[in-house]
């Protein structure tokens, strides 16, 4: 028998709510705080996954409400896309919690606003430049990350001599390469070239050079990650 269509809607069972929720949360693990090159679900912001039906909300809270708006609001911009990529998802609403601008950030993203049309009198600019900026830093630190860590000495050539392809083998013949090469390769195949270690925009480094480059990556992935931990702090201190 059909129920009438004033009838309300059935309740989703509690197993498919919770596939659901375990589905958005997947999703937001691909959502990294632009910063940090941390996701947002490992850095602990986000406080609630509502479902009814086909309809999600998400709540985040950052650190502290100080926390820049640019970075806030890219956070949130891309929370909502990722939700509503999900294909049985109708509509997406993000919430962020305590933040000087949560209200206009919450506004501008429900709208699907741009950061100049949220901050009209503020914004200098829209953040694409900002994204480049971080998406840099981000594949500095990480191909630091793998650096690092490489087998040192032996028969080995330099690294500013090796090719993606032999860095992928390497990863495939030593596991604990295969996680930092996997997610620096994941930005490197970005960029043009086949040398496995290039400058942030794929520019191949002068041998010559290496050690500059290569003080440039430790000091990139030291701030990242000093960074981090300070935000680790400050939302453990902080739980909402």
């Amino acid at each position: 028998m059909r129920p009438s269509e004033g009838a309300p809607l059935a309740p989703l069972p509690d197993a498919l709510t919770a596939a659901r929720i375990a589905e958005v949360h997947g999703a937001l693990e691909a959502i990294r705080d632009p910063e940090l090159d941390e996701t947002v679900t490992a850095m602990g912001f986000i406080r609630s996954i509502e479902i009814d039906g086909g309809s999600v909300a998400v709540a985040f809270q950052l650190p502290t409400q100080w926390c820049a708006a640019n970075f806030a609001f890219l956070m949130a911009v891309d929370i909502k896309a990722a939700v509503a990529a999900l294909p049985w998802v109708g509509s997406a609403k993000v919430v962020l919690r305590e933040h000087f601008a949560a209200r206009r950030i919450n506004e501008a993203v429900a709208q699907d606003l741009s950061f100049v049309e949220a901050f009209p009198q503020k914004a200098e600019g829209e953040l694409d430049g900002l994204r480049h900026t971080f998406l840099d830093k981000a594949f500095l630190a990480r191909q630091h990350a793998v650096l690092d860590i490489l087998p040192k000495g032996g028969n080995l050539p330099p690294p500013a001599m090796w090719s993606i392809a032999e860095l992928e083998r390497m990863a495939r013949e030593e596991r604990s390469l295969a996680e930092p090469v996997a997610r620096y390769l994941a930005l490197r195949r970005k960029l043009p070239g086949e040398a496995a270690f290039v400058a942030a925009h794929g520019e191949p480094v002068d041998p010559a050079q290496w050690p500059a480059h290569l003080r440039e990556l430790r000091g990139t992935a030291v701030t990242l990650a000093a960074n981090a931990e300070h935000c680790r702090v400050l939302a453990a201190a902080n739980p909402g």
